[in-house]
């Protein structure tokens, strides 16, 4: 040390800020040359080959930086899309017949053929197409989109508990809609694959050259054989082609949520695919007191400047402490001038492009400034010539909690930061934000940080980390797909959904009136209360109530106590011991991924509704393992089963249940499973003749999606029928309206339109004999407002109470400005409600909004939380609760 201080040396700090990278490896791009070997015409890769067709249309493939055309595409018809659908049915039977083992040898060989001297090629495509930095590309994004391969492979090499039995779906249509990474792909190509299904892809020219060079990729050598994987580019409308066959058994969107994707369900409820949603969204951040602010800070602007690679668009939302938030904003404005913007193919370049599709944020953040709040933006440096579809790295602070710019998520390198003065405010404001996710909680008092993980919604949370993404740990598009299990359940068809082989005898029809729709909903609503208290119980909690039933059953001596328990074999009792001892060691495992490690345990589903319309007693076996993590249950007993159902409920309640958790109706063998679906469970197992009905039901529009009617709704005379009402009523009748909902000038009048129907539904219950028609008749009026399925998610809005003049002057208002527009409402759906303080305190429950859900939701399906560390700090990782695989036909809402 005394010669380099005799000698001069420079000190540390400085050798660091001059240190300069080493030179770039001059020749040609390799994506760029792989193009020019295919003399920049492409074509579609169907059945292991290129199918070219001549005299098609060509569409262009453009850079993302700066728009020019690299290659051509032909515009993939219904023609084509016959024959890639062909291919995949003719070698569907033996890629399914190959046997898990051998699907995993051949999945891991095209993970090392990716993995091999191509690595750059894709690299290089990648950071040209989709415009993410070539440090990604080459990096952290095709590292993960490997394990995306070779974790699934080794589980169908292995084979996974609890898949036995389970078989392949046949012919599944991945479509990209909107922004996607390799990574998302890979996530449901892996295990599509695994589980012997053939892929069938359907690209927009934009993102055609990586997933036509991976297509090749599995050709070369006979990876997979010819068939498995199929890769077409076409305009956006050519998955609307789809519907002419029948062999397709699944349809994946992957990207930006499409309000056109309700117009591509097709053919009956009975035999169309499955549907999967697109997946996507924002991240949400919420850094308390004890953070260490310099490495959030660095790890928030790195995910700005880059999402995260399974969902790379809808920007970032930053909720701080107040003791933190002006350092921490200090902070990311540095880290945030700091960021090169630049050509993705400089391996120098931290900033890319928008993602191809999305509009600019150029309009949400002067929304925000007009608002009122702080917007800082990082000048943009020289940028390559047409490089119009650069964003400067931008950071909005002081914005109201109505702004524009916390509704809507923005693509971009854009950061929102918004106080919070504690954090159970801050899991209310993340809870209430519109499509999120992921999150991450950073704190060094880590019983705060799981705390505060645990409450959050999102199906996957970091701690101290943004960029553990792992699929033995998990892989997050919101609450569910979190881990492979999930990953492979998604693609494989369970053996109880074949058609049952009854050989028991039948008990006797017994009729009995179906529970009306104001029990279930009582059901339900006691259900849902009974969730939060039940579901976070320790699973030794949970256990002692399973034996204490089982003893009482049983009478604690082995006999039974009651002949007419329905468990005269013992299974009963059986099934409560063994799903007790099942939870009372299932409690959660931490697994090593590359960065960190994950915690995973389970987190119940929610309220669970079964209804059974087989003419025969109901298993009572298959319901302790619903109980027994930690769901609630609904019962719409079958004919003659509610005995029995009854008898173990009792005994579960004498043992410690609460009163809420199992709920009992006796039920026709129909109609039940539809009634009980009105009432919006959060899932719901379905066995016997009411299939029909139900599917018919859950064919109405999903929660979210868009709401659409051929003809204006809204009849003519309806002013006619409210003057005829007004007389009749008292004016200064109080009834409950919202106070809370946000402001939305397509969905505002809708929702008006709802909860006036919603009221005067509830004042015709207590109407006299001259009222009750007149409500009838107006109430036909505005029945069209229930095919749109308004929910409140969130459990957010809030009700006041107000006179019936008012509600009769806001009606009219509401429908004499729905009359005068389209009938189309994408995205009301959902209710969406004003972000505040008031957020910090328990909303009031939404009752009867005609076939709304009551209530906050319970946490569905998984949720991660992956926690990562600095230096020599305690890294923590996810919590992915997994969602339980139900007997028996069934669909969660």
């Amino acid at each position: 040390m005394a010669a380099l201080v005799a000698l001069g040396a420079a000190p540390v700090a400085k050798i660091f800020a001059t240190m300069e990278e080493g030179p770039i490896p001059a020749g040609i791009n390799p994506g760029e040359a792989w193009l020019e070997s295919h003399g920049r015409s492409l074509g579609h890769f169907v059945a292991g080959t290129w199918l070219k067709p001549p005299g098609r249309m060509s569409l262009e493939c453009q850079e993302a930086a700066t728009g020019r055309t690299v290659a051509v595409v032909p515009a993939g018809d219904s023609s084509d899309l016959a024959a890639a659908v062909a291919a995949a049915a003719a070698a569907a039977e033996a890629w399914a017949g190959l046997g898990g083992p051998e699907r995993g040898q051949r999945l891991t060989r095209l993970a090392t053929t990716l993995d091999s001297d191509r690595r750059g090629t894709m690299g290089a495509l990648l950071a040209l197409a989709g415009g993410r930095p070539l440090c990604q590309t080459l990096g952290a994004d095709l590292d993960l989109g490997l394990r995306l391969l070779q974790v699934p492979a080794g589980g169908a090499q292995l084979g996974l508990p609890g898949l036995e039995g389970w078989t392949p779906l046949g012919v599944v249509a991945v479509v990209l809609a909107g922004p996607c990474s390799l990574s998302a792909l890979l996530w449901k190509l892996g295990p599509l694959l695994a589980m012997g299904n053939t892929a069938l892809v359907l690209s927009s020219p934009a993102a055609a050259p990586p997933l036509l060079l991976l297509g090749e990729l599995s050709g070369e050598g006979a990876v997979l054989p010819p068939g498995v994987l199929n890769v077409l580019a076409g305009p956006p409308g050519l998955c609307q082609a789809l519907r002419a066959h029948p062999e397709v058994t699944s349809v994946t969107f992957l990207g930006a949520a499409q309000e056109e994707l309700q117009a591509l369900v097709w053919g009956s409820p009975c035999r169309g695919p499955r549907l999967g949603g697109p997946r996507g969204g924002r991240v949400v951040v919420i850094v308390l007191d004890s953070a260490d602010l310099d490495s959030a800070a660095a790890a928030i602007a790195a995910t700005a400047a880059t999402p995260p690679a399974l969902f790379p668009w809808g920007g970032c939302v930053v909720l701080a402490q107040d003791a933190v938030a002006v350092a921490l904003e200090q902070r990311l404005r540095a880290r945030l001038g700091a960021l090169r913007v630049g050509d993705p193919l400089d391996p120098k370049t931290e900033v890319g492009p928008l993602p191809p599709g999305t509009p600019p944020p150029e309009g949400v953040v002067q929304e925000a400034h007009e608002e009122g709040a702080q917007v800082f933006q990082v000048p943009l440096p020289p940028l390559p010539e047409g490089g119009h579809r650069f964003y400067p790295p931008t950071l909005i602070s002081g914005a109201a909690l109505t702004s524009c710019c916390l509704r809507e998520p923005a693509p971009g390198p854009l950061l929102v930061l918004l106080p919070v003065r504690s954090p159970n405010e801050a899991v209310a404001v993340a809870s209430a934000l519109p499509q999120t996710v992921a999150a991450a909680v950073w704190a060094q008092d880590i019983t705060v940080a799981l705390d505060t993980a645990d409450r959050l919604p999102q199906g996957l949370v970091w701690l101290n980390a943004l960029d553990l993404l792992d699929p033995s740990g998990g892989c997050a598009g919101g609450a569910m797909d979190t881990d492979l299990d999930e990953a492979l359940r998604e693609f494989g068809c369970p053996p109880w959904e074949q058609p049952p082989e009854v050989d028991e005898p039948l008990s006797p029809l017994v009729t009995a009136d179906d529970p009306g729709d104001p029990d279930l909903a009582q059901a339900v609503a006691a259900a849902r209360g009974a969730a939060p208290g039940w579901g976070r119980l320790a699973g030794a909690c949970r256990a002692r109530v399973l034996r204490g039933a089982a003893a009482a059953l049983w009478g604690g001596h082995g006999t039974p106590k009651d002949g007419g328990s329905g468990d005269t074999d013992g299974s009963l009792r059986r099934a409560l011991l063994r799903w007790a001892a099942r939870v009372e060691r299932g409690g959660g495992a931490v697994q090593e991924v590359p960065g960190g490690r994950v915690l995973v345990t389970r987190r119940p589903l929610g309220v669970v509704g079964v209804a059974w319309g087989w003419p025969r007693p109901l298993p009572l076996e298959l319901l302790p393992p619903a109980l027994a993590l930690g769901n609630c249950v609904v019962v719409a007993a079958p004919p003659g089963g509610a005995g029995p159902v009854q008898r173990l409920r009792k005994a579960l309640v004498a043992a410690g249940l609460p009163g809420g958790a199992l709920m009992v109706l006796p039920g026709n063998s129909r109609g039940s499973g539809s009634r009980l679906a009105r009432q919006r469970p959060d899932g719901l197992w379905l066995c016997g003749t009411d299939a029909v009905p139900l599917l018919l039901l859950l064919a109405a529009p999903a929660p979210g999606s868009c709401c659409f009617f051929t003809f204006n709704p809204v009849s003519s005379t309806f002013r006619a029928h409210v003057n005829n009402l007004t007389p009749w009523l008292l004016l200064d009748y109080p009834v409950a309206m919202p106070s809370n909902l946000e402001p939305d000038s397509g969905c505002s009048d809708l929702w008006g339109v709802h909860f006036g129907a919603v009221a005067l539904q509830r004042m015709l219950g207590v109407a006299g004999k001259d009222l009750a028609p007149l409500l009838r008749t107006f109430l036909a009026q505005l029945h069209f407002v229930a095919e749109c399925h308004i929910q409140d998610p969130q459990g957010c809005v809030r009700l006041e109470m107000v006179n019936v003049s008012q509600l009769l002057e806001t009606l009219v208002q509401n429908l004499g400005v729905l009359q005068g527009r389209p009938s189309h409402f994408p995205g009301c759906a959902h209710l969406r409600c004003q972000p505040g303080p008031a957020l910090t305190s328990l909303a009031v429950r939404h009752e009867g909004t005609l076939g709304a859900r009551q209530g906050p939701p319970s946490p569905a399906g998984h949720g991660l939380v992956l926690l990562g560390g600095v230096g020599g700090a305690l890294g923590l990782a996810a919590a992915a609760w997994m969602l339980w695989r139900r007997p028996c036909a069934q669909d969660g809402t």
